[in-house]
């Protein structure tokens, strides 16, 4: 795995996808070049001085040639604020990549993908990673938002060969509710086949649904948590996730990606450990 870099980036594009959702393309990047799906970078601005004090924890939608990246954002507080106002030519310094990956597409395997919202990206990433490998049928992708304008870069997840099932909590898009809904329809419906491995990111509610799911069905299934960060090494200890085979681990350094099997606390079973 990659040792993370410090990188001085410069902003290339700033792609606006749907209101207060956007995409960096950065450039400068070239260590971030073997970076894999579930990894993750921190982001501060090169001229944010002391406000905001912190970088901020982005999963990696793409990696391209020539050092350029891509990382998927939605305005939700005054960084990404700012970061959805930058224009070309600005700089930023970047971190990584951080953390741990999705176990590696296998023939032998059949992937969900479960996104929410801007959780797509780490999975958009495993989706063109499996295509590459000639293992875009194996993989589906389950895709939730509030609307239909939360549900971006669809014909992105398309063209990488994974089938695509959407759902709205307004029905103004797919199957109207949670994400869950359309993902319980399909497990029921496959009768007699090998069970899918379920591979998630995105909203805490989100993620706790899918690993209730995956306990009442007996499923394997992988989560990207997206708990806060201050420094992404594991010097803070801000992001500690309680776990089954010690206290606590870490987001940045023991995930962002965990197996169900290693967390406790909030994504146990029901009536299990806690």
């Amino acid at each position: 795995m990659s040792a993370p870099s410090r990188i001085q980036a410069t902003l290339a594009d700033n792609i606006v996808l749907a209101p207060k959702t956007f995409v960096l393309r950065l450039e400068g990047c070239e260590a971030l070049a073997e970076t894999l799906p579930g990894q993750f970078v921190m982001i501060a601005g090169a001229d944010w001085g002391n406000d905001p004090l912190l970088p901020r924890a982005f999963s990696i939608l793409a990696v391209h040639s020539r050092g350029v990246i891509d990382i998927l954002a939605k305005t939700q507080g005054k960084a990404s604020a700012i970061m959805e106002q930058a224009r070309p030519g600005a700089r930023f310094h970047v971190l990584g990549p951080l953390g741990g990956t999705f176990p590696a597409p296998e023939a032998s395997r059949t992937d969900w993908l479960v996104a929410g919202g801007v959780g797509l990206a780490p999975l958009m990433m495993h989706a063109v990673r499996a295509q590459a490998m000639g293992l875009a049928d194996r993989m589906t992708m389950f895709y939730g938002g509030r609307s239909a304008s939360d549900l971006v870069l669809q014909e992105d997840v398309r063209a990488a060969g994974a089938e695509l099932v959407l759902a709205t909590e307004d029905g103004s898009a797919g199957t109207k509710g949670y994400v869950t809904v359309p993902l319980e329809a399909a497990l029921d419906a496959r009768v007699d086949a090998p069970p899918p491995t379920l591979m998630a990111c995105g909203p805490e509610p989100m993620l706790e649904a899918v690993a209730q799911l995956a306990h009442r069905r007996g499923l394997p299934a992988y989560l990207s948590l997206e708990g806060e960060m201050a420094c992404g090494v594991g010097a803070c200890l801000v992001c500690a996730v309680p776990c089954t085979t010690r206290a606590f681990r870490y987001t940045c350094v023991d995930g962002p990606v965990f197996s169900l099997d290693e967390l406790a606390g909030r994504y146990a079973a029901k009536g299990g450990a806690a």
